[in-house]
């Protein structure tokens, strides 16, 4: 076991993160006589040894885990601090979820972790943790932070109604086709007004999945989105998904009466 420590100590010494082979090597060496050993690496070990052991006892729901994590963000180094973090994202419990409910306010990078995790795995008593920290992250981060995939994701998974203008700003404003295409998902499940706004807007949009989720939802009253749609189904070119969306809405061409 110490020569697993060792090992991703020399990982840190070289420049290359080695904690998650590490950890899973200890999984396979460690029993139960060695917890003591290992979190007492968790707790001040060399960094290396400090994020191999952190990863292990997160992944194996240790009951210290949460504590353990939360002392390595406050005292850890840069790269100690990310792996603690990692490592709680990464849990499944109802105890993390639990956590997460009260390190969602924190000012720091566990405090945007909790927010990811409820977004992920919270109820809907969490839907205000997850709209704060989804503005928060938009205030602080700007429009592109990858933080807010995973944030308007969950947005949209808990149907936050009240998201909708942050989502809104975020499908304006962010450089990413791959965020704008979830602030259309979430948007289409958050947004009243969805499929006479931007539904109409994304199906022009590069993106394939943008295009499906418009071809499902956009008011099909518009004669700009009827035109739309029949050039997408009758498109050689586009995607599967696309044009089985599009069908689904106006039918084969032959057939379809507007």
């Amino acid at each position: 076991m110490q020569a697993v420590f060792e090992w991703a100590e020399q990982g840190v010494e070289r420049g290359a993160a080695l904690h998650v082979p590490a950890a899973r090597c200890l999984m396979a060496v460690a029993g139960p006589e060695d917890r003591p050993e290992i979190v007492a690496a968790a707790k001040d070990g060399t960094e290396g040894a400090r994020c191999t052991a952190l990863r292990y006892l997160a992944d194996g729901n240790d009951p210290d885990a949460l504590d353990l994590i939360e002392a390595a963000v406050v005292t850890g180094s840069a790269p100690v601090v990310e792996a603690a973090v990692g490592a709680f994202e990464r849990m499944r419990s109802i105890a993390a979820v639990d956590r997460a409910r009260s390190w969602a306010h924190r000012p720091d990078p566990l405090g945007a972790a909790a927010g990811r995790m409820l977004a992920c795995r919270g109820g809907a008593e969490d839907k205000d943790l997850v709209l704060a920290a989804l503005r928060e992250a938009v205030r602080g981060e700007g429009p592109d932070a990858p933080t807010l995939w995973t944030l308007v994701d969950g947005t949209g998974r808990l149907g936050i109604a009240c998201a909708a203008p942050v989502l809104r700003h975020v499908y304006r404003e962010t450089a990413s086709s791959h965020l704008r295409g979830r602030a259309a998902r979430a948007l289409a499940a958050t947004d009243p007004s969805f499929a006479t706004g931007f539904a109409v807007e994304c199906l022009w949009d590069c993106e394939e999945t943008t295009r499906e989720i418009a071809a499902r939802h956009a008011e099909t009253a518009d004669a700009r989105v009827v035109e739309q749609l029949r050039r997408l189904a009758a498109d050689p070119a586009e995607e599967a998904e696309v044009q089985t969306a599009v069908r689904s809405r106006i039918g084969p061409p032959d057939t379809a009466a507007m």
